[in-house]
């Protein structure tokens, strides 16, 4: 009996699958096994025609470039872990613990940012080897690389999940993941097989169930129950972390638009294909079967009929031009959504109020994404903490202001001058400095002072007679 997933996740794959291969661009989305749900085949038209007429057109992919930008907007300033244990250090260095590079927290966050926006969920599993530690030294602990780690499920591997009332309160009970594993069958040769973890809350105990098929597709467990330890003692929640509320991904407005422009393109080019070159006709001309045929000056048609005539078929007519101007409204509809860096610069420059309140609901939407993930990241890093048994408050912050505030050379000129004139303090023009990213954004200003002493150095601001 094959088990079935979740309804929502039944219900959102198929977004999901839309909104990525759109965001990874041109080569995904004509790979996609569901292209001609976005641009159909046409009546009695073979595959292969339909891959021609497929592959004339090119996706303008807006999409992927606006999450680029949006997910740079944030990560432009590097994420604040000021608040942290100091033996969290090696652990912000490489949160995963992944076999081929290491994983920041920079990465980390740029990682979980980009499936926010693409797709509106992304779990976090907190793992640790299963290796009791008791008696070791730290250096030993560390030497073995006995610390919990971070292992991400994309939405597409989550299939299902419950939630169900533990001591009052609404608590994770179930969850179940799809990943594939490899097994080296030799020195040289590996084989990836496909399972389901199952994290399950059991009593008030966390455990893991491992299942794969037995061939005649039905699903049984594989090997012994897990049972992780926090400090000795079995956990009594499921350490993972997701957002299961949000079941509209942020991009998807405007990976529809992208789509449908998309689509445009794809009858434009195919009736450009078929009209763009004249096509000869001939009336009252007698041609020989098989004998070559030629059109220019180089070549010539002798006919006997004084009625033959010869002329070139074209088009005419305003359909491609039609097309053409629908491709251009959705690109100013996919501007609107969010790829406004796409925009031809506008003749008339907008005035500053204008361009904040254009702004202003595009940033709120990218702050309360970028919040939201912080707080996630938060309670990861504190389930890692308690692993570890240390103590210290953990806090994440990541950017929220998204405004170019850099200072120009002629702003610059006037703070340094009003400095020098008596006008504004030190602390005052370090303050400016810094608010037009001058200075890293962690600095003080006793530790500016303490470098300019360093080296010798002093600002004199003393005012000019």
């Amino acid at each position: 009996m094959k088990i079935e997933p979740h309804k929502q996740y039944a219900k959102l794959l198929p977004i999901w699958e839309k909104c990525r291969v759109t965001v990874e661009g041109d080569d995904s989305l004509k790979a996609w096994d569901s292209i001609q749900t976005v641009a159909p085949k046409l009546s009695n038209q073979q595959s292969s025609e339909y891959k021609a007429m497929v592959g004339r057109a090119t996706l303008f992919n807006a999409s992927g470039r606006t999450v680029d930008g949006l997910v740079g907007m944030v990560t432009r300033k590097p994420v604040d872990v000021s608040k942290m244990p100091a033996l969290f250090a090696p652990i912000l260095e490489d949160l995963t613990l992944a076999k081929d590079l290491k994983v920041g927290i920079d990465d980390f966050v740029s990682n979980a940012l980009y499936e926010d926006l693409v797709i509106g969920r992304v779990g976090y599993l907190i793992e640790r080897p299963n290796v009791n530690s008791a008696g070791m030294t730290q250096a030993q602990v560390s030497a073995l690389n006995l610390r919990p780690y971070v292992a991400e499920y994309k939405a597409e591997s989550i299939i299902d999940w419950r939630y169900d009332r533990v001591n009052n309160a609404a608590q994770l009970v179930m969850v179940r993941l799809t990943e594939c594993v490899e097994e080296w069958t030799s020195d040289i040769e590996r084989k990836e097989i496909e399972q389901e973890r199952r994290l399950l809350l059991v009593d008030g105990v966390y455990l893991q169930r491992i299942y794969r098929e037995d061939g005649k597709g039905t699903l049984q467990q594989y090997g012994n129950e897990i049972i992780p330890l926090m400090n000795g003692a079995p956990l009594n929640f499921i350490p993972f972390i997701c957002d299961f509320e949000t079941t509209r991904p942020p991009i998807l407005d405007l990976v529809n638009i992208n789509l449908s422009h998309f689509r445009t393109d794809v009858d434009l080019e195919h009736g450009a294909h078929f009209t763009a070159i004249p096509t000869p006709m001939f009336a009252g001309f007698e041609f020989e079967k098989g004998s070559p045929f030629c059109l220019g000056a180089s070549g010539g048609h002798a006919a006997t009929s004084p009625d033959a005539k010869a002329w070139f078929l074209e088009f005419e007519g305003k359909g491609l031009d039609t097309l053409k101007e629908i491709k251009e409204e959705k690109k100013a509809q996919m501007s609107v959504l969010g790829a406004r860096f796409l925009d031809a610069e506008k003749n008339q420059a907008e005035a500053t109020d204008t361009v904040r309140i254009r702004k202003s609901g595009e940033t709120s939407v990218l702050a309360a994404v970028a919040q939201k993930r912080a707080r996630s990241i938060t309670r990861i890093l504190e389930i890692m903490r308690d692993w570890m048994g240390i103590s210290g408050d953990v806090t994440v912050e990541l950017n929220t202001d998204y405004s170019d505030a850099s200072l120009t050379p002629q702003q610059m000129t006037a703070l340094f001058g009003m400095l020098q004139g008596g006008a504004i303090s030190q602390q005052t023009f370090f303050y400016n400095m810094k608010y037009g990213e001058m200075y890293e954004p962690d600095l003080t200003f006793e530790e500016e002072q303490s470098r300019i002493e360093s080296q010798g150095l002093s600002i004199d601001s003393t005012p000019a007679p």
